[in-house]
């Protein structure tokens, strides 16, 4: 079997290669995926240069991915609610072209995919996206009549974002360039700031929530436009505080996580408003929401470009390179 992995932190190039693994075989509690499509996250070229090795430890060798859209073709005893033959979108777990998964992980059937109504490639797009938006929503306690800025919404979380803060019933305002606008638009938002025209923080009104999906200066400036009482939820900025708790890390980083986010929560502070960092779980029954709307019409999954699956380092090239368009970047297998 084919796999992807990294072996080493630095350059994509460098450190990524294609190898040949054994075949998985399925346990007891496992499914066995035939994966049709991957789908590509910042996370993955952060982890491949290394950035995320101060809070997290992964183990070298190690295969890449989060999200994938396939067919089982084999079940382990203990899991026999899962039939072989039916398409499957999963999370965390987009790392071959054929895959072992534990069946206590969230699945769901799409039955769009199975009709033909979506691609393996948009379904694919759903998991890791749709899982931390969802997730994130409910810790900043969001709810019908608020406010939102969501930050890069003709991105891969961003197109998801829009739609499903609307579905909610917040009023939206997004930022992306002036060549999306009315894409962005189109999925809902209620304003949209053209970031090469305006500047949004400059703009009338302050948020209930503001999303920042773009880190570094974004995660501080976040606190000049959010209420009073309000939330920042953020994916690229530095970790909460709770991050080395719910990792059970050490006294070491700990130290490392409150030193990269101290200017944060200095600005939390000064604008009476909440910090919550991205901390994504596999969650069932939160899946098979996600697809049920998707099945509904209410999301549509947006996929910039698809590569073929010998090209993934050059998917990571681009998805690093920031020239995507619309949504997110996928890998085919065998399609």
């Amino acid at each position: 079997m084919r796999a992807f992995v990294l072996d080493g932190y630095g350059v994509i190039a460098d450190h990524v290669r294609l190898a040949e693994i054994a075949d998985p075989v399925p346990g007891q509690n496992d499914v066995r995926i035939e994966i049709h499509a991957a789908s590509l996250n910042p996370i993955d070229f952060k982890i491949a240069h290394g950035d995320l090795k101060r809070v997290s430890k992964y183990q070298l060798p190690r295969p890449f991915g989060f999200d994938a859209s396939g067919v089982v073709t084999s079940v382990g005893a203990g899991a026999s609610k899962f039939k072989t033959g039916r398409c499957r979108l999963c999370p965390r777990v987009a790392r071959h072209d054929r895959y072992v998964c534990r069946a206590n992980r969230p699945w769901r059937k799409s039955r769009r995919a199975q009709a033909g109504h979506n691609s393996h490639a948009e379904a694919a797009s759903l998991p890791l996206v749709g899982l931390t938006t969802v997730q994130m929503f409910g810790r900043a306690g969001a709810k019908s009549g608020q406010r939102i800025l969501i930050h890069a919404g003709s991105g891969g979380v961003g197109t998801f974002a829009v739609q499903y803060a609307k579905h909610l019933g917040l009023h939206v305002t997004s930022t992306t360039s002036s060549k999306n606008a009315d894409f962005v638009a189109s999925l809902g938002a209620d304003r949209v700031i053209a970031y090469d025209r305006e500047n949004y923080l400059q703009q009338d009104g302050k948020y209930d929530i503001v999303y920042d999906t773009l880190g570094g200066a974004f995660t501080v400036d976040a606190f000049k436009v959010v209420k009073r009482g309000g939330v920042v939820i953020s994916l690229s900025g530095p970790p909460d505080r709770d991050f080395a708790r719910r990792e059970g890390a050490g006294l070491l980083v700990g130290i490392a996580v409150w030193l990269m986010g101290r200017k944060v929560y200095a600005a939390s502070a000064a604008a009476g408003a909440r910090y919550e960092w991205s901390f994504t779980e596999s969650n069932g029954d939160q899946l098979r929401d996600i697809a049920a709307l998707v099945d509904s019409g209410a999301i549509r999954p947006v996929v910039d470009r698809e590569f073929a699956f010998e090209q993934l380092p050059a998917a990571l090239t681009y998805l690093e390179a920031g020239r995507r368009g619309q949504g997110g970047v996928e890998g085919e297998v065998g399609e």
